[in-house]
């Protein structure tokens, strides 16, 4: 019998380990584990330790999604903000430049009351480290109880930019977030009442808007619109009037997204968290400029209307589109959307 062929992992040419490292580095947001038990970003922090060249390697990969999903979590990214300003007045090798390099960021709380968690002082200083990374992330989801903060301080930082007296550190401007998704106990009303007669520099950057529904509130009528049993005019409406459209004249698609509900097996499990279930998501689009021209008559669609099969886009009038996902997605609680979100259910 031959001897095994023995081959070590630095015989590799550099490139094509750089190549491994970096596949290595993503993180797994599509486990069926909970965070908390199985860090997806586990494998990437392991891997910065191996040397300089690795972490400057797997970086893009590590930083291209970041989920903070509770107040720890967004504790200790303010952390790191703190730790890179710290290493960019020394000019260490260490210093990375976090703008240019995430792309996605979530930014949740763990429970209905964790507020409480911070300080009013302790949360502002938090999202002015947090805000230039948000503002040059092209696309955000973001918590309704944060969301007023974010566009108050982007707004606040606007206005001091030319003030000579106030050290506004790097340009945080042109606003790069184009996409905007904002997940809350009651999506869509009254969202953005704190913002209608004042301008807004974040808001006028937005594209791309996205409410996440709370499934408790809102499952019985979002099962009967993705069935194509009941209108989604009577809910949307509402929720499309609450808009600023003068401040967000940038908009150009109003989208709401939901579980593909299927079997009523699955709806009672769902419901009763009994256990994490696996779900289709759907996606109902509204072309916004569209449905400025002319409010009153904007092509909805009425019931009863064809169902969307799993994996395909219908469009079902010139203003409505419905998308279901291809592959189901994980949701290992109640409501909680940080996973699909993660997995790219909003792109």
């Amino acid at each position: 019998m031959e001897p095994a062929i023995r081959f070590r992992f630095s015989d590799l040419p550099r490139e094509i380990a750089l190549m491994i490292f970096r596949y290595a580095a993503e993180p797994t947001f599509s486990q069926k584990e909970e965070y908390a038990d199985k860090n997806p970003y586990a494998t990437a922090l392991s891997l910065c330790l191996v040397s300089r060249l690795v972490r400057r390697t797997i970086l893009p990969q590590f930083l291209h999604t970041i989920s903070l999903r509770r107040c720890l979590s967004l504790k200790m990214f303010a952390n790191a903000l703190r730790m890179q300003k710290a290493y960019a007045e020394k000019q260490s090798d260490l210093s990375v430049d976090y703008t240019s390099l995430v792309q996605r960021v979530w930014v949740g709380r763990d429970e209905l009351f964790s507020l409480p968690f911070f300080r009013d002082i302790e949360l502002e200083e938090c999202m002015s480290l947090l805000l230039p990374v948000l503002l040059a992330a092209p696309e955000l989801a973001i918590e309704y109880c944060y969301f007023n903060l974010v566009v108050r301080s982007a707004q606040n930082a606007w206005i001091s930019r030319a003030d000579p007296d106030v050290d506004n550190g790097p340009s945080l401007f042109p606003v790069k977030t184009k996409n905007l998704t904002i997940m809350s106990d009651y999506a869509g009303f009254h969202v953005f009442k704190y913002h209608r007669r004042r301008p807004s520099i974040f808001l006028e950057s937005i594209r791309h808007l996205t409410y996440l529904v709370e499934i408790g509130t809102n499952r019985r009528t979002f099962h009967k619109i993705s069935r194509g049993l009941e209108p989604p005019e009577p809910t949307l409406r509402d929720w499309m009037d609450d808009i600023p459209w003068g401040l967000m004249e940038n908009l150009k698609t109003f989208s709401v997204v939901y579980p593909h509900m299927g079997t009523p097996r699955e709806i009672f499990t769902y419901m009763e968290e009994i256990e994490g279930l696996d779900l289709h998501v759907e996606r109902l689009t509204i072309s916004v400029p569209l449905f400025k021209q002319d409010p009153k008559s904007f092509p909805w669609v009425t019931a009863p209307f064809p169902v969307t099969a799993c994996g395909e886009k219908r469009i079902q009038s010139d203003g409505v589109s419905f998308k279901v996902t291809h592959d189901r997605v994980y949701f290992g609680e109640f409501s909680k959307w940080d996973k699909a979100w993660a997995c790219g259910i909003t792109d």
